[in-house]
């Protein structure tokens, strides 16, 4: 079996990707807004879903 990456190169390699991970760690995590959380919640709390005889499901929003 060839080796494709000396050990230096290997390396090298790691040395780089610790540095862009370190990068990455110091960037602000940025996530969905609060409204946008309570919009989905809400949504959830509005569905109904129920198995049918005739048709698989009914899914009705009760608002």
């Amino acid at each position: 079996m060839k080796k494709v990456f000396t050990r230096n190169e290997n390396a090298l390699f790691t040395q780089i990707e610790k540095d862009f991970c370190s990068q990455v760690m110091k960037e602000k995590i940025i996530g969905p807004k609060q409204t946008t959380i309570n919009n989905i919640l809400n949504y959830s709390k509005a569905l109904s879903v129920r198995k049918s005889s005739i048709i698989n499901h009914i899914e009705v929003v009760l608002n």
